[in-house]
């Protein structure tokens, strides 16, 4: 944890606002994490350009004898990959977006600003900054070899995309592995019965995972249905799903655990044991909800890691939230899982990971955010599925807008029927 905190203590911060108060509250909150620089006026500000390799630069838009956007103005030709953003606390934020845009802002940002929200908005910035860096040396090292290896810089392209061919082909092989590993549409419908599934891999690849079996071998008729969101995105993302979903259909099919509790405590060990996280800091596991129907004893067995459900029933809506703990990725072999019992009643079901909440975007790029979703749900669960499908990617793409995906997203949702 103390690697992750200062993997970016490289990257200095440079805070501007007259009240101090503000300064300390920045300070405290980021400086684990970053080298963080304050000052309470422009004047200021400027002397620690000066001074300092300031990479981020975030400034109040108020302040006496030079504001916000006249500081940032005058950075613009001094400091031309300077990072810059402005907090405010007008309303009007898009004439404050027109007033500075000539300032060649990055971001604004409104008071009071969430801590959450703000450490995101300075890693894509950060992101960006790597992305710069890489983008000029690329075309620095382009320009050198243009002056005198024409043809070799014609060489070494071809081999670029050669590679970058293979590559795409082995994520290609990979998405095809993947899918394979899924349930299919026909198989869901023949287990679950009609159902929505809105399933959007950020990259090609996707670290969310949905799993269904029905067990009828030993005589009996259970239903057992997990969604899983594991560490990472694309390639390893999948990768890490193929694990959890390996122990899954182990505990499942050769263990005969059937209880979602005993089935996660499980998978927790597995991860330990396959990823070796008692001998080095691999914090890599996944957030996931088991469902058990089981329908000769008529009973709804639930349990989640970081993850639940949403139930619908005579038109009232219940969230059923998991343990608060990650399924792998701590070194406790033996943790435990508490099981929720549901009515064994009809009632839409819904399990789903936080990509679609989690999504940034509308007027102002927020998340969606969880609210957002269980009113979207509430709204449309009464409606064909395929409709329902229909309305979650509509929903889905317009608040995204042209925003990036931010994460892999899975909703599945059914009417069970005792």
């Amino acid at each position: 944890m103390q690697e992750e905190n200062n993997k970016h203590k490289d990257i200095h911060i440079l805070y501007v606002d007259d009240e101090e108060s503000n300064l300390r509250i920045f300070k405290t909150a980021f400086k684990r994490k970053y080298t963080i620089h304050t000052a309470t006026s422009a004047q200021e500000a400027i002397d620690i350009l000066k001074e300092y390799p300031i990479h981020i630069l975030i400034t109040d838009y108020k302040m006496p004898q030079m504001s916000g956007v006249e500081l940032l103005e005058y950075t613009v030709e001094r400091y031309p990959n300077l990072i810059r953003m402005i907090l405010t606390g007008f309303a009007d934020i898009e004439a404050i977006v027109r007033a500075v845009n000539k300032s060649g802002i990055y971001q604004y940002i409104t008071k009071p600003w969430d801590r959450g929200e703000l450490e995101m908005i300075i890693e894509k910035a950060i992101e960006t900054l790597s992305l710069k860096e890489e983008r000029e040396r690329l075309i620095e090292e382009l320009r050198q070899l243009n002056a005198s290896l024409e043809e070799k810089v014609r060489e070494r392209t071809a081999e670029v995309e050669n590679l970058l061919e293979k590559v795409q082909s082995s994520i290609r092989y990979a998405q095809r592995i993947q899918k394979a590993m899924l349930p299919s549409t026909e198989e869901l419908r023949e287990i679950i019965g009609e159902h929505v599934l809105f399933y959007r891999p950020r990259d090609i690849v996707s670290g969310d995972f949905y799993w269904v079996a029905h067990k009828t071998e030993k005589g009996e008729d259970k239903i057992i249905l997990v969604v899983g969101d594991c560490t990472g995105h694309g390639v390893p993302g999948a990768m890490m799903s193929m694990v959890c979903i390996n122990l899954i259909a182990q505990a499942v099919h050769d263990r005969e655990i059937h209880s979602p509790a005993a089935i996660l405590s499980f998978v927790n060990q597995g991860i330990i044991e396959r990823l070796r996280q008692e001998e080095n800091v691999s914090r890599d596991g996944m957030d996931g909800v088991v469902l058990c129907i089981d329908r000769k004893a008529k009973k709804v067995k639930l349990a989640g890691g970081n993850l639940g459900a949403l139930i619908i029933r005579q038109e009232e809506v219940e969230i059923l939230r998991g343990d608060q703990q990650t399924i792998g990725g701590y070194e406790q072999e033996d943790t435990l899982f508490k099981e929720i019992i549901l009515p064994y009643e009809p009632m839409h079901i819904y399990l789903y990971t936080d990509g679609f909440q989690d999504q940034f975007g509308g007027e102002r790029g927020k998340r969606f955010y969880s609210r957002n979703l269980v009113s979207l749900i509430q709204e449309i669960h009464n409606l064909p599925f395929d409709t329902q499908k229909a309305r979650l990617t509509d929903t889905f793409e317009q608040w995204k807008g042209a925003y990036q995906q931010t994460d892999d997203v899975t909703v599945l949702g059914f009417r069970f029927e005792p």
